[in-house]
């Protein structure tokens, strides 16, 4: 990303989305309604909200022990298509100059058996096939390889990171921040999920929601809240 924000809109700017698998528009920003509340908020020191709220898991959970796939990756697809149906979340910027996306490519972090180390590989997409899109990404992880974050994620801004802290039961959670201020990818991270004490027979866990408040306000984090548990209750 710092490579890119250099040379901002130059002759290579394509270098900030995968121009092969992706699209993005330009947005009028004389035009655009949410003009004063962008500006504003490019000039902050800290312009994100964070938000982490617990979400009910027990059809996901369920439904990646039916179909013999990951749980992590089930919950990276209901994310991802409930981030693409919100406009907000396909808002991003670069040099003060706002876009959108056609979709979000979702990148996550991997740790392989006995390495310390992660990887971070690219998840399928588009896909409507919630099978065929972990058992595929199952495979991109673990061929992964670091220099896929140099060639892949870094300085893109069409991709959302998605990572899992499994071994926490936390309540709140900060991912990393590039170029304070400029960093305006969406960064969702889940907990270790548990039982939910007021009724066993439900699973929660805990999800962290990371977005630029420049590109979207409480109310879009509201209401992907509010799309996922619905995405996850209807899953079968």
């Amino acid at each position: 990303m710092e490579d890119y924000l250099a040379n901002a809109c130059s002759e290579n700017e394509k270098q900030f989305y995968d121009a092969e698998n992706n699209s993005i528009e330009w947005i009028d920003l004389e035009n655009w309604g949410r003009k004063k509340l962008f500006m504003n908020y490019l000039g902050a020191d800290f312009p994100y909200i964070v938000v982490t709220a617990n979400v009910d898991v027990t059809k996901p959970l369920a439904f990646a022990k039916k179909h013999g796939i990951s749980f992590n990756l089930v919950m990276i697809y209901l994310c991802t298509r409930t981030a693409d149906s919100i406009e907000n979340y396909r808002y991003r910027f670069v040099d003060r100059k706002p876009f959108i996306i056609g979709h979000t490519r979702p990148f996550v972090t991997h740790l392989r058996k006995g390495s310390d180390l992660f990887v971070m590989g690219e998840c399928i997409r588009p896909c409507d096939d919630i099978v065929r899109f972990c058992k595929t990404t199952r495979e991109n992880l673990e061929n992964a390889t670091p220099e896929d974050l140099e060639n892949r994620v870094r300085g893109k801004l069409d991709i959302a990171n998605y990572s899992s802290i499994p071994w926490i039961q936390y309540t709140g959670f900060i991912r990393t921040i590039i170029h304070g201020g400029e960093d305006n990818v969406p960064k969702i991270t889940f907990g270790k999920y548990f039982k939910d004490p007021a009724d066993p027979t439900r699973t929660l866990m805990p999800l962290s929601n990371q977005t630029h408040h420049g590109l979207m306000d409480g109310l879009h984090v509201g209401r992907f809240y509010q799309a996922l548990q619905k995405a996850c209750d209807e899953l079968e």
